[in-house]
């Protein structure tokens, strides 16, 4: 029996956040596009994938900028622009 992970929609976000697509994600961990896609839409991926795609996400860093953008947080601060 193979053990499987399934990620929840926060590792998409993390991704997002990060500036990085489906296919650069998959690229910079050495797996199928396919795998990673499963992987950040909710399906099930196997231990080893699951590892890979998460260090590799972990080791980019956070766009302050597009965070912001993710979260809403751009809008927050504009009240003092008009």
């Amino acid at each position: 029996m193979t053990t499987r992970v399934v990620f929840d929609r926060e590792f998409l976000h993390a991704a997002h956040i990060r500036g990085l697509t489906i296919s650069e994600l998959a690229q910079r961990a050495h797996l199928s596009p396919a795998t990673v896609s499963a992987g950040v839409h909710g399906r099930p991926v196997n231990v080893r994938s699951a590892v890979l795609m998460a260090r590799t996400l972990a080791a980019c860093p956070i766009i302050k900028e597009l965070e912001e953008w993710a979260t809403g947080r751009h809008c927050l601060d504009r009240s003092d622009a008009h």
